[in-house]
């Protein structure tokens, strides 16, 4: 059982040591130097500003999350720059699906908006700073923003205040783990078709595989780029949002297939259509995003309840056939993928619940991040199912060697540990036409066991046909395999042997014989033995072959009889 646990044990502690590298890289090759006490602070502005929606002004101490407006979705924040020192001397908000342009006073500091030519209603989600400067003091600083989805309804995004510097590196510090598990998860995907392809065929792993890694590499890299950290490093800000929207829509298509093959061998229509429906969305929603007729925020909700429904039926159905199988007593899935199906079930739950976390977070907060509890819901499940399938495995494998070992016990003489008389009606018969080339048949009979076991004992008698054995193993067993037939009789299918060369072997088995003897006993032990190679003008079969083997070997034992009485 050792041996079969080695898959999971390789599998677990290449998690374990990806999860230390990556820890390495992040706190043992940072930039210290630019990591002071003062770089690292911002100071949270969500207080002292005006907001002005519609024509009416009102004073917040605190912001909040959103505010309603009119059907074109803008709202001006402003204040006036009391202080600006080295500690802090930038504002910070993330803008997430807005257009933003920043005045100091009249003049305008700052436009985010969409000027790439590509049809979109946003210019994409990006970390936005105002610079200030001494002679900025006692001027206002007013900001529109443009909510570009929805309608009567505007996200209030978080202001900070402080250093560029210090702002992202916070926020950096922030999103450290929401990193880690997408970074984790995308190379988790990567092993795991890796996996499938240097070894999935030869070790019978399921077919499934492949689809379960492609489905981890795509959903980590939406996790990765929810997490918007890009943003400070990349231009075409527009393009990685849609490659965000079209992780998530084609994760859908694997994570679908991936369950059809694994636990209802390719025949759920319901799995295969939720696939469909994704592509279709994918192709669909690509192609009004291209022509400007609709933009991927504004479809979402579809690529949202399909997730969900998935997610649903999965649970469901699992939870459904797991508490048939406890109370009928008859499993609802296959019995090879226990632990496999459990996890995927229990673990499908729980991401089901953070999703919902999420999608309500997403409608209903102004969070930048959509994917903030579902990165952890998918990357337990993936591991958990990973793990599950290995487990599976190895257990399948030790079940396969058991029946092996059952088989092979059944085959074998348990006295003289040669193959057995069943053994070798079940090759003989399955020797025919050219199989039987080259083929040879050596019969073996010992003289004497009828007074070995009448006048010393049966004891003597085991002993007689184990030593016998064990020199007809020693001396013909290089040649093919033995078998015990009989109660006295050996025979031996060999193959590439001549004639002349069983002679030879034969006399050296005659004179390990003839040392053998028992004191005070006047009866010796003998091995007679008889060989003939298959010949097609003579013999139809191995039979025909194994009567002239016969006959050779019983004019071999009147030779040996020496004046002995032969039972």
């Amino acid at each position: 059982m050792v041996e079969n646990k080695r898959a999971m044990q390789i599998f677990i502690i290449e998690i374990i040591v990806l999860v230390l590298f990556f820890v390495f890289c992040f706190w043992g090759l940072r930039d210290k130097a630019g990591m002071t006490n003062k770089r690292v602070d911002r100071i949270p502005l969500d207080g002292g500003w005006e907001l002005t929606t519609e024509g009416e002004t009102v004073y917040y101490d605190k912001l909040p999350m959103a505010v309603k407006t009119s059907a074109d979705n803008t709202i001006w924040l402003t204040r006036k720059i009391d202080e600006v020192t080295d500690d802090n001397h930038a504002i910070g908000l993330f803008s997430f699906q807005k257009i933003v342009h920043a005045y100091l006073d009249d003049e305008e500091v700052l436009a985010f908006e969409n000027t790439t030519g590509a049809h979109s209603k946003m210019p994409g989600n990006s970390w936005l700073f105002v610079d200030l400067h001494p002679e900025d003091v006692g001027k206002t600083l007013t900001l529109e923003l443009h909510q570009c989805y929805g309608s009567g309804q505007v996200m209030v995004p978080v202001l900070y205040g402080g250093t560029v510097e210090g702002i992202i590196n916070s926020y950096m510090r922030e999103k450290l783990v929401l990193v880690f598990f997408s970074v984790i998860g995308v190379a988790l995907g990567i092993m795991i078709i890796i996996l499938w392809i240097v070894a999935g065929r030869s070790l019978l792993l399921s077919k499934g595989l492949p689809w379960l890694g492609l489905f981890t590499v795509v959903r980590g890299m939406w996790s990765f780029l929810e997490s918007n950290i890009y943003s400070f490093y990349v231009d075409h800000l527009l393009l990685w949002v849609w490659m965000s929207y079209i992780c998530l829509k084609t994760s859908i298509v694997p994570f679908a297939i991936f369950a059809d093959i694994t636990f209802h061998e390719g025949k759920s229509r319901f799995l295969k259509a939720i696939a469909w429906i994704a592509l279709a969305d994918t192709a669909v929603t690509t192609l009004l995003q291209l022509t400007g007729i609709a933009d991927y925020a504004d479809t979402v909700l579809v690529t949202n309840m399909s997730i969900l429904v998935l997610g649903i039926y999965v649970v469901v159905i699992g939870m459904r056939n797991m508490i048939r199988s406890r109370n009928t007593k008859v499993k609802m899935y296959n019995e090879e993928k226990h632990m496999t199906y459990i996890a995927h079930t229990v673990f499908m739950f729980v991401l089901v619940i953070l999703s919902l976390a999420d999608v309500y977070r997403f409608y209903f907060t102004n969070t930048p991040d959509i994917g903030l509890y579902s990165r952890f819901g998918y990357f337990l499940y993936v591991v958990a199912v990973a793990m599950a399938l290995i487990w599976d495995f190895a257990r399948l494998v030790n079940i396969g060697r058991h029946a092996e070992d059952i088989q092979e016990e059944a085959s074998v003489d348990p006295m003289t540990k040669l193959y057995n008389r069943a053994a070798f009606e079940k090759y003989i018969d399955s020797c025919v036409g050219k199989k039987c080339e080259n083929k040879g048949i050596i019969m073996f009979d010992l003289n004497n066991l009828k007074l070995f076991n009448d006048k010393l004992g049966h004891d003597m008698g085991d002993y007689y046909i184990k030593i016998s054995s064990e020199l007809i193993r020693d001396l013909f067993g290089r040649y093919g395999n033995m078998y015990r037939i009989g109660g006295d009789e050996f025979c031996g299918i060999v193959e590439r042997i001549s004639y002349e060369e069983f002679q030879r072997v034969k006399e050296e088995l005659e004179q390990h014989v003839d040392r053998l003897c028992v004191p005070g006993c006047d009866f010796k032990m003998g091995i007679a033995s008889g060989c003939c190679i298959f010949d097609p003008k003579k013999d139809q079969s191995l039979r025909d072959t194994m009567k002239r083997a016969d006959e050779d070997m019983y004019n071999n034992k009147v030779l040996l009889k020496n004046g002995a009485e032969i039972r």
